[in-house]
């Protein structure tokens, strides 16, 4: 079973590729909070989200905002510079639920804000 859930704040914009095929892929880097942890301290993942969930991520999400994800555990290989072989990992998303919305301001007020209309599911790939 390779399944994983995770609330984060984002700590950059999201970042967007568009591949030759014309599929959207959105980065974000979410800063989740140890909070069993004496210390003062957050975890860093790495989220990898497709197709028109993606475009949505892009349009709404900005740095600080928090959101919740759903998805899948994912490992890469590749070696550095130094050649020395890194495994980073990432969470393939299946699903983003918004959790902050942006204040209605000069920057925003194209965006839709209505009660229960959160574009939290999109279709994925």
């Amino acid at each position: 079973m390779n399944n994983v859930n995770i609330i984060g704040r984002l700590v950059r914009d999201p970042e967007i590729n568009r591949t030759e095929e014309g599929l959207t892929i959105c980065n974000l880097r979410l800063a989740i909070d140890d909070t069993f942890s004496k210390e003062d301290r957050a975890d860093f993942i790495n989220v990898t989200v497709f197709g028109s969930q993606a475009e949505v991520c892009e349009r709404y999400l900005r740095k600080g905002f928090i959101a919740g994800v759903s998805g899948r555990i994912r490992s890469d290989s590749y070696t550095d510079a130094e050649g020395v072989k890194k495994y980073p990992v990432k969470l393939v998303a299946d699903r983003v639920q918004f959790l902050t919305w942006p204040e209605r301001s000069e920057q925003t007020k194209d965006m839709p804000v209505k009660e229960n209309s959160s574009p939290d599911r999109a279709d994925s790939r």
